[in-house]
């Protein structure tokens, strides 16, 4: 492994442009994630990986480089790059610190601690002047629905005198208060329907790194909430599963819905989002292997599948200054090379075959027929209304006849489509690894 490291170091030395250095010294960081199995510090073992944290690690050191390889053109416009690179740092070190730690008050700490360089981001590199708005949202409802998890933690430790996972998944709590108290801050962050609504709003205003983070990874750390909080409420969770499943599945319908008659382009990817991860609360409100793996792998998927989409959206509003389906149509005969990846991760998005996406759907699928027939059926609903509103965002900005504005549409980079291929690739891959994990 040591090689790896002063292999990126060197190189990191030979690099004048220093936003090359930290791409360089990040691909090293990451390797090294990569060959780890846990932190060890004496006799306790703070940080812990499992094959989920594993996984998510992962994805937080590939999406964070990828935001930099997109955020170019933060440095060339002299828009305050060092501060922007210190905060998207800052927030790899909180996700990191998240994923792998085992004591609940620390995971705690860095849930909220993202929302810090998160805040900043959009704040401070979003777009419009609406974009004070949406941090605001983001910030308060998070911060509103943290306090009641903050609560719990203090009541866990009071009474078992621990806050080791290892040592309070043994207890099985049966408070039904204190159950909603613990889950309502990973529902809101996941986001469950009817507690998205800071999603749209902080998805529509961020940068384009902030809206491939945001997606990426900042939404998994509420189901990686619910996969180290849901064991200690066995018997309570069996009790209220039913709701939970319900709120899933009716409100991945109407986020579906909604996604079908949206006019702009990123509006219409952040409520995706919100329907991909009611799968996932589904998944993990089922309570069994199948459904776990299944909520897993959807959760790596659509990290890397929603990162790459709001690439290209990104990619679209820099050079048009705007993200309207009616004022973007007939791409493919401007840029047919970038309609291409368009209709790649469209399909990806839609869980066609091979892609992981789909074997997350199958596993969700089959865990619910298991727990009640109706259930199935309406997890084949959400399929296909996931396959209307990515054809209908494919066909919109594809097809039709061509407006006087795509003459100013230049051709993209040798840069950015390696961003999207860099999306691409470990979504393929990532097939094989997941099954790996969860065989």
């Amino acid at each position: 492994m040591l090689k790896f490291g002063l292999m990126c170091l060197f190189l990191s030395c030979l690099i004048k442009e220093w936003l090359w250095m930290i791409v360089v010294l990040m691909m090293s960081s990451f390797m090294w994630f990569l060959y780890m199995d846990n932190f060890n510090l004496g006799v306790i073992d703070l940080f812990q990986l499992d094959s989920s944290s594993y996984l998510l690690g992962l994805l937080s050191f590939w999406i964070t480089l990828l935001m930099f390889m997109m955020s170019f053109y933060v440095k060339y416009s002299n828009n305050y790059f060092k501060i922007f690179s210190f905060l998207c740092l800052m927030m790899l070190f909180f996700l990191i610190l998240s994923f792998s730690s085992s004591n609940l008050l620390i995971y705690y700490i860095a849930f909220e601690g993202t929302l810090v360089p998160i805040f900043l981001l959009i704040m401070g590199w979003g777009y419009q002047p609406e974009r004070v708005t949406a941090s605001y949202f983001l910030l308060f409802y998070t911060l509103t629905a943290s306090l009641p998890l903050l609560l719990g933690i203090l009541w866990i430790n009071n009474e078992l005198c621990s806050l080791d996972f290892l040592v309070i998944k043994n207890f099985n709590l049966l408070s039904n208060l204190l159950f909603w108290a613990m889950i309502t801050a990973f529902l809101i962050k996941l986001p469950v329907y009817l507690g998205h609504l800071w999603l749209p709003k902080a998805h529509v205003e961020a940068p384009v790194a902030g809206s491939m983070i945001l997606a990426g990874v900042l939404l998994k750390l509420g189901g990686y909430g619910m996969i180290r909080v849901f064991p200690l409420f066995d018997e309570v969770l069996l009790k209220f599963s039913p709701f939970l499943i319900s709120l899933g599945l009716l409100g991945g319908v109407l986020a579906s819905l909604i996604c079908i008659r949206q006019t702009d382009c990123k509006s219409l990817v952040a409520y995706s989002s919100v329907a991909h991860m009611a799968l996932v609360l589904v998944g993990f409100s089922i309570n069994n292997f199948l459904g776990y793996a299944g909520a897993i792998v959807i959760m790596i998927a659509h990290g890397l599948c929603s990162s790459g989409l709001f690439s290209l959206v990104g990619m679209i509003y820099d050079r048009l200054g705007t993200r309207s389906l009616i004022l973007i149509r007939s791409m493919i005969t401007v840029s047919p090379l970038l309609s291409l990846w368009w209709f790649i991760f469209s399909i990806s998005n839609m869980a066609a075959p091979p892609t992981p996406s789909l074997a997350g759907e199958i596993y969700i699928f089959i865990s619910s027929l298991s727990w009640f027939g109706m259930s199935a059926l309406i997890v084949g609903i959400l399929s296909f209304l996931a396959g209307a509103y990515n054809l209908f965002l494919f066909i919109s900005t594809q097809h039709g006849n061509k407006i006087e504005s795509l003459g100013q549409l230049s051709d993209s980079t040798l840069r950015e489509h390696l961003v999207l291929f860099l999306h691409f690739l470990p979504y393929i891959l990532a097939m094989p690894l997941l099954m790996n994990f969860f065989s």
